[in-house]
């Protein structure tokens, strides 16, 4: 019989009694549920739907044969082909012409003919052809179904899509293999007797190749190696093993053999929580030729070498977070020479934490301790590195409004201890960046302030705070070459009351295709003078910059074992434009008054924060900063000028430009020697730049560099191409890197990476990941 398409659409629950005899399934013939090949179960009530321009039933053979745009919606597959035939006494299937079949994992398989049980479990398929979800591609001569699992023969495994202009040619690299099993049970696509090839040429054979399947997220086995080279190690061939151990743990085994000082053995455990995940990393060598690096170097000098890191954080709840992170090393340099994940760096921060945030309240409470990587034998810029035990730093910004205005609260204290003064004694006085011994602080600090606007646009903002302080000072040694006053060891107390008023008129100013706010500002603060100024150590505000950043601030110290006193006035403008075509710019320029009492600025500071700051003066410095964006093309600088001939005493430029073919930025910084030259200090200069570079539709050039202008040296270089399409990337990387605290100022690292989609990684230096890294 012949039906139109529109009659038969909807199949056994539309069709009629005919059809649904002829496409109901008998109880013996399908279980409670079939797996399919992706593991996904098919309900046994599952009705196949099915669209076809003609329909004819056999009644003597049994045979159902649909042609003409066949369409078949089975629990979550769906094919479609010229012709089906549908055996109702055996229970098989079969499609011929243009088959295309979707399985509820995602895969799309293609071929001339199909055919399978009325499940879809189990069949044979012939000039086939596989895409997954993630878009890689099987294709075989024919393949087989088997319980879930499928068998291609003669098959080709690639990730790369086929040339639009010549769909025969080769893609840029597949394999090919005498068997490809898919096995849905273990998530993973096994290559027998598989060759790869690279340009349509053949380069390496291999009896078996396994990797996981596109939809396993974790599989155990050995991940591509990488190679590196350096100066002192020699070259390296590192191998790493991954060990998926259950659904929440799992780990790494990296082993790497270097030329020059032999096996170094690497393993990271990882375990997740249902709150929160815990990391442990352990890496240890015992190197053949120590006498490679450098002499009297704690590289050269330590034959047993190692180190064994933890990391950790928890979720307590959506507010508050506990977590650590901290290394113990054989040696101060250990993970640095060679090249130990995340423990690399010339610094490492060892901290164990708890934070809490909120929309109006931060809370944070942490002990750490740093380890300096710089192959200093003796170990002595690390032994002047303070360990804190602990820090603390809360503030909150009351919700409810006071007398009108907006309430703050902020509360900051440390308990440190270093084991050897940190001095630097050029010149006299020194300078105590911090003292052998212990010093503990905590302070309170509250915070009242309410804009109130005229109606002539005239802006008042009165500001109200409080704040008092307790030190505890109990160093080994009293600073001797110092000019100011030492508080002494002992417990030592502090306060501080602050009035002030900003007074602002922000004039709005429109034209044609732009507008632009111009606002003069002037503050003024009323306080006493700042007590025991300079004569309690200094570690949390040595960082003094004063620029147009910290030029309306009502306290101007970065920390608080500095307080800003003495009554102060600043004055500026503020500037901000925008204009229809996009461009914005703005300008801030002023200057600060010091109008009675004394100068926190002016007066000696144990760590001379203060020296040369712009401010010590009773009138300061100018100070400025400008900058304008346009169509991808930033410009930003600040600078200080001196008060009297408005030399340059300070300079920071940055110029970028950002398209989709190329990234480019420049950093110009310059800080003039005080006047006069009380500490021989000499014109600090440098330029830093980074670009990157699309020059083709898969290829890129990245570099960057650090050049110091006075010295008239590289800080740093690095540079690296990169080649990436849609199944490979390749990267080669070079990085230079100077260090004066070394013997050896130079310390040079090529390395190079190959990235199959899929495949993995095959070679990656022990250099900067920014210029090898690619999407994949």
């Amino acid at each position: 019989m012949g039906r139109s398409r529109v009659d038969v659409f909807a199949g056994v629950l539309c069709a009629g009694v005919a059809l649904c005899t002829i496409f109901s399934f008998a109880p013996q013939q399908v279980a409670a549920q079939s797996l399919t090949p992706g593991g996904i179960a098919v309900a046994e009530d599952a009705k196949m739907l099915l669209a076809a321009d003609e329909l004819i039933y056999n009644n003597n053979t049994g045979v159902v044969v649909a042609s003409g745009g066949v369409q078949i919606d089975y629990g979550n597959y769906k094919l479609v082909a010229d012709r089906v035939e549908y055996d109702q006494r055996s229970g098989r299937m079969q499609a011929f012409g243009s088959v295309e079949m979707i399985e509820p994992s995602g895969n799309r398989i293609y071929a001339d003919n199909l055919d399978v049980t009325d499940n879809f479990a189990d069949g044979f398929v012939n000039a086939l052809r596989i895409e997954t979800p993630d878009n890689t591609r099987i294709a075989a001569e024919s393949a087989e179904r088997n319980s879930g699992n499928t068998t291609f023969n003669n098959g080709v495994y690639t990730a790369c899509e086929a040339c639009e202009k010549n769909p025969e040619r080769a893609p840029l690299w597949q394999v090919k293999a005498r068997r490809v099993i898919q096995n849905a049970e273990t998530k993973t696509v096994r290559l027998e007797q598989a060759s790869f090839e690279l340009f349509g040429m053949p380069i390496a054979y291999l009896p078996y190749f396994e990797l996981p399947d596109y939809n396993a997220k974790r599989k155990s086995g050995f991940l591509a190696p990488s190679y590196l080279s350096t100066k002192a190690l020699g070259t390296g061939v590192a191998v790493p093993y991954y060990w998926a151990i259950s659904p929440t743990m799992d780990a790494t085994f990296t082993g790497t053999g270097y030329t020059n000082q032999g096996f170094l053995g690497e393993a990271e455990f990882r375990r997740n929580f249902a709150n929160g995940e815990v990391t442990l990393k352990m890496a240890g060598i015992s190197q053949m030729h120590p006498g490679r690096f450098d002499a009297n170097t704690s590289d050269s000098l330590v034959t047993n070498r190692g180190m064994i890191a933890s990391k950790g954080e928890f979720r307590i709840n959506p507010r508050w977070t506990f977590g650590w992170d901290g290394m113990l090393q054989s040696d101060n340099n250990f993970s640095r020479t060679y090249g130990i994940g995340g423990y690399n760096g010339s610094t490492v921060k060892s901290q164990v934490y708890l934070t809490g945030l909120s929309s109006r309240s931060h809370f944070d409470l942490r002990a750490y301790r740093f380890d300096l990587q710089d192959a200093d034998s003796t170990s002595a810029n690390e032994k002047r590195q303070a360990t804190v035990h602990p820090s603390l730093d809360y503030s909150r910004t009351f919700s409810d409004p006071v007398a009108g205005g907006e309430l703050a609260l902020n509360v900051n204290g440390y308990s440190l201890s270093r084991s050897a003064n940190d001095i630097w004694n050029v010149g006299v006085p020194n300078r105590y960046y911090g003292f052998a011994g212990s010093n503990a602080r905590i302070s309170s600090e509250i915070e009242w302030k309410r804009t109130l606007t005229t109606q002539n646009g005239l802006r008042l903002t009165p500001i109200l705070a409080a704040r008092g302080d307790i030190n505890s000072v109990d160093v080994d040694t009293a600073p001797a070459a110092y000019n100011g006053t030492f508080a002494g060891n002992g417990t030592h107390a502090r306060g501080m009351v602050t009035a002030g008023l900003e007074t602002s008129y922000p004039v709005l100013v429109t034209t044609a295709g732009s507008s632009h706010v111009i606002e003069p500002i002037a503050q003024v603060f009323v306080r006493p003078n700042e007590r025991l100024a300079g004569g309690i150590p200094n570690e949390d505000a040595q960082s003094f910059v004063f620029d147009a950043t910290s030029l309306f601030e009502r306290d101007k110290f970065s920390g608080f074992d500095r307080t800003e006193g003495g009554i102060r006035a600043n004055v500026g403008v503020r500037y901000s434009g925008n204009f229809d075509n996009g461009m914005k710019t703005q300008l801030v320029f002023g200057q600060s008054y010091h109008l009675a009492g004394l100068n926190s600025f002016a007066t000696p500071d144990l760590s001379q924060a203060t020296k040369n700051s712009g401010l010590e003066n009773d009138v300061s410095d100018f100070v400025g900063m400008a900058g304008f964006a346009y169509n991808g093309f930033s410009l930003a600088t600040s600078a200080r000028f001196d008060k009297d001939d408005f030399r340059v005493e300070r300079t920071d430029i940055r110029a970028g430009f950002s398209q989709e073919q190329i990234s480019t930025s420049v950093t110009f910084s310059e800080i003039k020697a005080p006047r006069p030259n009380t500490f021989a200090e000499e014109d600090r200069r440098e330029v830093a730049g980074s670009a990157s570079v699309k020059v083709h539709e898969f290829w890129s050039v990245a570099a960057k560099v650090s050049y110091d202008l006075v010295d008239k040296k590289f800080n740093s270089k690095a540079f690296g191409v990169l080649y990436e399409d849609e199944c490979f990337a390749f990267s080669l990387a070079y990085a230079s890197t100077r260090d004066d605290s070394r013997t050896n100022a130079r310390d040079w690292s090529v390395g190079a990476r190959l990235s199959f989609r899929t495949l993995g990684d095959i070679g990656a230096g022990n250099v900067d990941n920014a210029l090898l890294t690619s999407s994949f």
